[in-house]
């Protein structure tokens, strides 16, 4: 079975929610419209794994009805944080090294503290100042002043003030070899920070269609009574490090779930690989692999699984039905 997808009908502009570790914004357009396509916009669509909101944000502007849920509070407080607050906020999250620093040595911190950690941290870790000392107060002096001066977070590139920037270094780097001189000028380029804040802009701009999503920081076995509604599970991926997403998963446990879950709901579930066979591949993302180190860096890709009930079923359907009729039975009853 493969669930089907008019590419056509995909929302036009760039995916919205925070920037975090393990988001899916760069296929949640694509997984709602597959959601959209196949079993329409009725159904309650459970985020079981929210992480950064990618997935809840694409459904919130599709205007379909989500549950967001992550174990971590703090990232769903600083999802619903952003959604409430307008521009002028936005932008006060860029903090220098030092301010950073003494953010992440605080042993309470603010959903804000965490924002201003998430922004402004390398390979937004939380831990690590985004810029290399040599750079990051050019790099933080700039970004504070285009903001000032010129009030943007798009086309930073064409202001006034990058261009002044990049000509004062470029006379101040006169004497440097023409390599050393485009490595320098290249770092500068990448004014990461302001496009981070760009990120967080859209995010703020579905505050707008004032309604928050509902909010959960449960475990998924919470989530055991839900029915006729649509669960979108997007765990940390088998014979991964789970450590950092604050939960040691049981895959076996997990997948047993899934598949009883699976009886009285559309179960939905993104991985690279599942070992449990009941799950069939429904959908393949060929362009978004994998970015783990290893010998297979790049040769496995994201795909969308379902529960292959058919199996089960054959006994009780008696050999009848073919396995594509089955799955059109089963998805016409869940959308009743």
């Amino acid at each position: 079975m493969n669930l089907t997808l008019d590419e056509k009908k995909i929302r036009k502009g760039k995916p919205v929610g925070l920037p975090y570790v393990g988001s899916k914004k760069k296929i949640s357009k694509k997984i709602v419209e597959i959601i959209k396509q196949n079993f329409g916009t009725d159904k309650t669509v459970y985020d079981v794994f929210g992480g950064g909101g990618a997935i809840t944000a694409e459904l919130m502007i599709n205007g379909i009805d989500v549950v967001y849920n992550d174990l971590d509070k703090t990232i769903t407080d600083m999802f619903n944080r952003v959604l409430i607050q307008d521009r002028e906020w936005i932008k006060t999250l860029i903090v220098n090294r030092d301010e950073f620093i003494a953010i992440r040595e605080k042993e309470i911190k603010t959903v804000d503290d965490e924002l201003k950690l998430l922004v402004n941290s390398f390979g937004n870790d939380r831990r690590s100042y985004l810029y290399s000392k040599q750079v990051s107060d050019i790099k933080y002096n700039l970004a504070v002043e285009i903001l000032e001066k010129e009030d943007v977070l798009v086309g930073y590139k064409k202001t006034t003030t990058y261009q002044r920037a990049v000509n004062l270094y470029e006379d101040k780097l006169g004497f440097v070899d023409k390599q050393e001189k485009h490595r320098v000028l290249q770092q500068l380029e990448q004014l990461e920070r302001l496009q981070q804040l760009e990120q967080l802009q859209k995010l703020q701009q579905l505050g707008q269609l004032e309604r928050l999503p509902k909010t959960i920081n449960k475990d998924y076995k919470y989530f055991s009574n839900v029915k006729n509604s649509i669960l979108y599970l997007d765990p940390p991926y088998e014979n991964s490090d789970t450590r950092k997403y604050n939960s040691q998963i049981d895959y076996q446990e997990f997948y047993d779930w899934a598949y009883e879950m699976s009886k009285n709901n559309i179960v939905l579930l993104s991985s690279y690989e599942v070992s449990d066979d009941r799950f069939e591949c429904v959908y393949e993302f060929k362009t978004a692999r994998s970015t783990m180190s290893g010998g297979t860096t790049g040769k496995r890709t994201e795909k969308l699984l379902i529960v292959d009930l058919f199996i089960e079923k054959t006994a009780i359907f008696q050999n009848t039905v073919t396995k594509k009729h089955f799955y059109s039975d089963k998805k016409a009853i869940l959308l009743k």
